[in-house]
C-alpha cells in the first residue's frame, strides 16, 4: 500500500525502525509507519499471520514513545471441538524506547537499566525494535479459552469421529464376549436371588 498524505513509509516483514532522523528533530515531532508482517512467530508453536500495525513515534527529550495499533490472525485450537480455527486479534499499546547513544556525537548516554525498568532501548544503530513488545501484547490479546464461535460443532464432533474410527483389534473380540457373558450371568443370578427373597 502506498502511503497517503501525512503517513510514513510501509515496512514489510520487519519490526525494527530507524529513528536517527526523528532523534534530530525538535521534541514533540512525530513519524508514522505501517508494519506489514506476513508471518510473525509468537512462540509456543503459535504464529500470527497478516499482521497490520499502525505505528506513531513521538520524539521525547531522550527517548521515543511508540503508540501501536495492531491486528491480525492466529490459528488456535478450539477448547470444545479441538479443531483449528483462525482467531482474529487486536492489540493496542504504547511503549517508551530510551536512547543509549547520542545520535549527533555517537557518545553513550547514561540510561538507567534497573531490574524493574520495563523501558525498551534504542540500539547503537539508532533503531527501535517493536518485535518483542508486539509479541507479548499479541499473546495477551488472545482468548484464555479459545472458541471457534457459534458454529462450533462441540464435543459431538469428536464423538462422531470416534464412531467412524477403526474397529478394535479382533484378537480382543473373544475376550469382550466373555466379559459380556460374565455380566449377563451376574445379572441373572441377582434376579434369581431377588425372586427367592420375595418368595419368602
Amino acid at each position: 500500500m502506498v502511503a497517503g498524505p501525512g503517513r510514513g513509509m510501509d515496512i514489510r516483514n520487519d519490526t525494527a525502525i530507524n529513528v536517527a532522523g526523528l532523534l534530530q528533530e525538535p521534541f514533540g515531532s512525530t513519524r508514522h509507519y505501517r508494519l506489514l508482517l506476513d508471518r510473525f512467530p509468537l512462540g509456543g508453536g503459535l504464529t500470527a499471520r497478516d499482521v497490520d500495525a499502525e505505528v506513531r513515534l513521538t520524539r521525547l527529550r531522550d527517548s521515543v514513545m511508540a503508540d501501536v495499533q495492531a491486528e491480525g490472525v492466529v490459528a488456535l485450537e478450539c477448547v470444545r471441538c479441538l479443531r483449528a480455527y483462525d482467531q482474529a486479534f487486536r492489540a493496542e499499546f504504547d511503549v517508551e524506547y530510551r536512547q543509549v547513544v547520542d545520535v549527533r556525537t555517537g557518545l553513550g548516554l547514561d540510561a538507567e537499566t534497573g531490574e524493574d525498568d520495563d523501558t525498551q532501548h534504542i540500539n547503537e544503530s539508532h533503531e527501535l525494535d517493536l518485535g518483542e513488545v508486539l509479541r507479548q501484547e499479541t499473546l495477551v490479546s488472545l482468548p484464555m479459552r479459545p472458541d471457534c464461535g457459534a458454529g462450533c460443532p462441540g464435543p459431538d464432533a469428536l464423538l462422531g469421529e470416534a464412531e467412524t474410527a477403526e474397529p478394535a483389534d479382533s484378537r480382543f473380540a473373544a475376550l469382550a464376549g466373555l466379559l459380556d457373558e460374565h455380566d449377563a450371568d451376574e445379572t441373572t443370578e441377582a434376579a434369581a436371588r431377588n425372586g427367592r427373597r420375595r418368595d419368602r
